[in-house]
């Protein structure tokens, strides 16, 4: 992730789910906020985090959800707007067994569409 940092803080977590816009899909809640900058700051780039619940499975199933979102993110980063914060959030009933990094990454394109998060170029 080339232009982006990761969020890693539980308020910023909480900050996101509780006052951003969000996109429910078939596997994964998009919730997004624009980020404020300011004219001290020296990043101008994105901000993107995962949230996957223990009843998406054990450690191993968890860590494989999370890397197919950020590999979903990192394959669309490019033509995602600047100075937004993201975060995906797995649905409880979203199991490996069940879904493969494509019906993923088609869930994630969806929900950026629907949020009209692309760039125009």
């Amino acid at each position: 992730m080339k232009y982006t940092l990761r969020i890693k803080k539980n308020r910023e977590f909480k900050y996101i789910l509780k006052r951003g816009k969000f996109y429910r899909g078939n596997y994964i809640n998009v919730y997004y906020i624009s980020n404020k900058v300011d004219s001290n700051s020296k990043f101008y780039g994105n901000m993107f985090g995962v949230c996957v619940s223990k009843k998406n499975g054990n450690a191993v199933n968890r860590n494989k959800l999370k890397r197919w979102a950020r590999e979903a993110y990192k394959l669309k980063e490019e033509n995602i707007k600047k100075n937004i914060k993201l975060v995906v959030l797995y649905k409880k009933s979203t199991q490996v067994r069940d879904v493969n990094f494509n019906l993923i990454c088609e869930d994630f394109n969806d929900a950026l569409e629907g949020l009209n998060i692309y760039e125009i170029n």
